[in-house]
């Protein structure tokens, strides 16, 4: 059953080193770097089971401060829409740490078997267990 989604990724720039206050980079420049670094990479990667129909890089980047330690942390959006062959094809990209919202634009409903259901925990079992093993 292929699945149509708009995922939402918020890709991360922090402050970094300790430079002077004329040799920074402005933070909302870098998130977008990033951002359009992980558009191009996510237009020219294959994914098994998935096809990237369009990204949307309009959305603002926003700053947040963390004045307890006095940090500042710009996120640059990213919506794709993507149609996948099933719904644990989607994993790849929901278990990223940059995900922050999925949309599912079709079908209007979906059910699963028992097979989907055990391939699917199955997968975020695997994704989970090689994000564990790669942050070590």
């Amino acid at each position: 059953m292929s699945v149509r989604a708009k995922i939402r990724l918020d890709f991360k720039a922090e402050a970094g080193g300790r430079k002077f206050f004329w040799q920074r980079d402005n933070l909302s420049e870098v998130a977008k770097r990033v951002r359009s670094r992980q558009v191009s990479l996510l237009s020219n990667l294959p994914f098994q089971g998935i096809s990237v129909e369009d990204f949307n890089t309009d959305r603002d980047v926003y700053v947040l401060s963390d004045v307890e330690n006095r940090k500042e942390t710009a996120y640059a959006p990213l919506e794709l829409v993507v149609e996948a062959d099933s719904v644990e094809d989607l994993m790849e990209f929901t278990l990223r740490e940059e995900f922050r919202k999925i949309k599912i634009l079709e079908p209007d409903h979906i059910s699963l078997s028992n097979g989907d259901l055990e391939r699917l925990i199955f997968k975020v079992n695997e994704e989970y267990r090689d994000e564990i093993y790669f942050q070590d």
